[in-house]
């Protein structure tokens, strides 16, 4: 049983490690950098980079 339970943590742990993460970066560009526009910049970046880093990944996969 202690083993069918550790991919489970294990995910949930790295979500909410990585949620956290962000949440602190979110807060700390809110508060040090120009406020609410660095917020936007970030997350216009990680919404546009993530698909488009997957997407040429899977290209690169596929070609070879």
């Amino acid at each position: 049983m202690g083993k069918a339970l550790l991919f489970p943590l294990l995910s949930i742990s790295v979500i909410i490690a990585y949620a956290g993460i962000l949440g602190v970066l979110f807060i700390l560009l809110n508060h040090k950098v120009w406020e609410e526009w660095a917020v936007i910049i970030l997350g216009v970046i990680i919404t546009v980079g993530v698909p488009s880093i997957a997407f040429f990944m899977q290209k690169r996969v596929e070609g070879s």
